[in-house]
């Protein structure tokens, strides 16, 4: 399970991503530590099948040497992703902001905290927000671009940079490693402009419709 994570948390999957992986498996830890304290071992294949071999019973099991080990893993990753107990609420909110159940003062003022806004234009834009029918029918995909920075500064805000966080150095490294390639010996006469360019197309999932753009452009007609 470990090692599945790690791989699954490699990548430009971004910040909001990662907490729902990192959340899914300390609730699979405490899962299966459940299941050992009850001595229920239909996750452990091995283990059951170790005690067949020594003659035992699934209920002799000293189930407390391995809950311990999962809670020591559960308390070494509430360390090491601490900051997702903040990031959270607010991930949560920003990919689904009409949710009934949603408080709004508390939610504005965990909004206005993480990102130095201020609580009450927060809490004037959520309100305005979640009373907007069209938006409502329209809260899918690219939904945060819909909303105009004249009206919604705050959530705009927001959302611009809880989707700019790096959840990891990823993006960073794969940056490094582009302009290593990019800007080579044979290129060495490439200003800082193009490098930026060259970089930007490098490291971007951006795929132009070359159709449109092919269309767009009037051609010459030969005489």
């Amino acid at each position: 399970m470990l090692n599945d994570l790690n791989l699954e948390l490699q990548g430009n999957s971004g910040v909001i991503n990662m907490i729902s992986l990192v959340d899914a498996f300390k609730q699979k830890m405490q899962h299966l530590s459940s299941k050992l304290q009850h001595h229920d071992l239909a996750n452990f294949q091995n283990l059951s099948s170790e005690l067949e071999m020594q003659g035992k019973a699934c209920m002799q099991l000293d189930s407390g040497r391995y809950t311990e080990q999962i809670d020591n893993c559960l308390s070494e990753f509430d360390k090491r992703f601490q900051d997702f107990s903040l990031l959270e609420p607010v991930a949560t909110f920003m990919c689904n902001p009409f949710r009934e159940d949603a408080e709004v003062d508390s939610q504005a003022s965990k909004i206005a905290t993480l990102f130095h806004l201020n609580s009450s234009g927060v809490e004037d834009e959520i309100l305005t927000l979640q009373a907007d029918i069209q938006l409502k029918s329209r809260a899918h995909g690219q939904f945060w671009n819909l909303l105009t920075q004249e009206k919604y500064p705050n959530m705009r805000k927001c959302a611009t940079s809880l989707t700019a966080l790096f959840g990891s150095t990823y993006s960073c490294e794969s940056a490094f490693s582009h302009m290593k390639i990019i800007k080579s010996k044979y290129r060495s006469t490439m200003n800082d402009d193009q490098l930026e360019v060259c970089l930007r197309l490098a490291v971007s999932s951006y795929c132009p419709d070359y159709a449109s753009l092919a269309d767009s452009i009037q051609c010459n007609s030969s005489e």
